[in-house]
């Protein structure tokens, strides 16, 4: 469960990987459909984009900049 601050969602478990940066989150957002990556609980920005069509597309974005993400997807609910 996501726990919602001022400007931010705080996660309760971080994913890192082997060399202990935290990696990317894809977030389905549930009302509009769209995905977004969060690093840290904060909305990142990929090529320039901040909103995607579909979780391949954001995974996509985030390999062409050798940014580290989880294969994990978080489902908001409407």
């Amino acid at each position: 469960m996501a726990i919602f601050g001022k400007n931010k969602i705080n996660f309760p478990k971080m994913h890192y990987t082997g060399r202990g940066e935290i990696m990317m989150r894809i977030v389905n957002l549930g009302r509009t459909g769209l995905f977004v990556a969060m690093r840290g609980g904060v909305l990142a920005s990929l090529g320039g984009r901040s909103h995607w069509r579909s979780a391949d597309d954001v995974r996509l974005a985030a390999q062409a900049e050798n940014i580290p993400i989880c294969d994990l997807v978080v489902r908001t609910l409407p």
